[in-house]
């Protein structure tokens, strides 16, 4: 059976003798025509059907395969392709088939079947002509990412070239003000080290070396106003110590040489200068008058009033004779109005004030708010001097009177200022009343009273005083 199916350009007849079985597809040659054709045998009972599509190798064909692979194929009509004997030369083959010289496009050699004989035979259908096209626009578009990598790495580079140039740039202007700054620092410390502390940095920047000279310009203000401090220190030191050894020449010289009894004093002042007084003064005749005072307070001002009063003291004795008996209260009371206010409403003065007549043994005193001094006597019997009255300069109408009180052979007396019986040891106990009897029974009856004043003084260097005490011990 014959049939004809859509696309096939004409009528065959069936071959019988090769065809492999009932269905068949593949390039066949058929009468010098090379078409792609499949067949398709089915049988029904005694009816049998085949269906036969083919499509010849032409121009469609061609221009599609030109459009898939990128080259100009063109289509040719078909011939053999002839191969020569293996005795031939190549050159033959190539001769004879692609004409070299006279057609530049390739043959394309197809392997078909001869639909008569079935055999496989090869032929040349199509001539293949290179296109540039095609790599022209692959080297393009290389071309093109090769640019825009060009100009991306361009971009980089002027970038990379930038930055090291505004880095060479910035080390050598901060190389160079670094410098400067450090020449700076150096020509100031040099300056500062010889002892100019008036000089001064030039802040040159607002940046960090900038904050390092305004820092070095703070130090060597402080410097300079250490220095100052320092100095004016200096000065009120070297005043002081004048102070000192003029505060040195008011006490007593020489302790006064009465019969049969031995006199003397010491002071230690907590500062430079102090406010303790005592004085002895020779009435002549085996009498003499002891001024022992304890001012309020400190340093010079303590100072200062203490030597009034002191001048003060021995300028109304002159007048008013030797203070014994009666006159001993009416000299502290005028003592007491002269102090009054002068240095200030909160200025006062502890004050014992005692006459000594070694003819008949009588001691006449006033105790104007001193710690009561300790009389101690032959027989170790404590008695104590107790204060009657304020300390001078507190009220200017206070009254004082006087007592008196004999002395018997070998007793001792000791006035003291509260720096002593306030003074502390190492452990912060403070030296006492009881502490200060007892060194005294202790002291041997042989010992003059020089030798209990470097004792006693010894004992208190030792209960380390504090500053807001001076120890003031005075004996008869």
């Amino acid at each position: 059976m014959q049939s004809l199916l859509p696309g096939s350009s004409r009528l065959f007849d069936q071959p019988t003798n090769w065809l492999p079985g009932a269905e068949f597809a593949g390039l066949v040659a058929d009468r010098g025509q090379l078409e792609i054709r499949s067949v398709l045998t089915r049988q029904s009972g005694a009816c049998k059907m085949t269906a036969t599509f083919s499509l010849p190798l032409g121009f469609e064909l061609a221009n599609r395969l030109s459009s898939a692979s990128g080259m100009a194929v063109a289509a040719v009509s078909p011939r053999p392709f002839r191969l020569h004997s293996p005795n031939q030369q190549v050159l033959g083959t190539i001769e004879g088939n692609f004409l070299p010289g006279i057609s530049p496009p390739a043959s394309v050699v197809l392997t078909a079947r001869n639909w008569e004989t079935g055999a496989l035979e090869d032929w040349i259908a199509y001539s293949v002509q290179p296109t540039y096209s095609g790599a022209f626009k692959d080297v393009a578009r290389l071309g093109t990412q090769l640019a825009n990598w060009v100009v991306v790495g361009a971009v980089l580079a002027i970038m990379v070239f930038l930055l090291e140039t505004a880095g060479v740039w910035m080390c050598i202007r901060l190389g160079g003000n670094i410098a400067t700054a450090i020449d700076d620092l150096t020509g100031a410390a040099r300056q500062i080290s010889r002892g100019n502390f008036a000089w001064r940095l030039p802040v040159r920047r607002k940046d960090q070396l900038g904050d390092l000279s305004c820092r070095f310009n703070e130090m060597a203000i402080a410097l300079e106003r250490l220095h100052k401090e320092e100095a004016a220190a200096l000065r009120i030191e070297s005043e002081l110590q004048v102070a000192r050894s003029v505060q040195e020449y008011l006490f007593p010289r020489v302790a006064p040489v009465l019969r049969g009894v031995t006199v003397a004093g010491r002071t230690l002042a907590a500062r430079t200068v102090g406010g303790d007084l005592y004085d002895f003064i020779d009435f002549g005749q085996g009498r003499i008058g002891i001024v022992f005072a304890d001012v309020s307070g400190k340093g010079i001002p303590a100072a200062l009033m203490m030597a009034n009063l002191q001048a003060v003291a021995r300028g109304h004795l002159r007048e008013e004779g030797d203070g014994t008996g009666a006159s001993a209260g009416r000299f502290v009371e005028t003592l007491n109005r002269e102090i009054a206010g002068r240095f200030g409403d909160n200025r006062y003065a502890t004050l014992f004030w005692a006459v000594y007549d070694a003819d008949i043994g009588v001691l006449t005193y006033v105790n104007a708010g001193n710690p009561a001094p300790v009389l101690i006597g032959t027989g170790g019997e404590i008695a104590r001097l107790d204060s009657d009255g304020f300390p001078i300069g507190m009220f200017a109408n206070a009254r004082y009177t006087a007592k008196n009180i004999r002395m018997q052979p070998g007793s001792r007396l000791i006035i003291f200022s509260d720096g002593l019986t306030d003074a502390q040891n190492a452990a912060g106990e403070d030296f006492g009343d009881e502490r200060l009897i007892d060194c005294c029974r202790t002291v041997a009856p042989a010992i003059d009273a020089e030798g209990v004043a470097e004792r006693l003084c010894m004992l208190s260097q030792n209960g380390q005083p504090g500053p807001s005490s001076s120890m003031t011990p005075r004996w008869l």
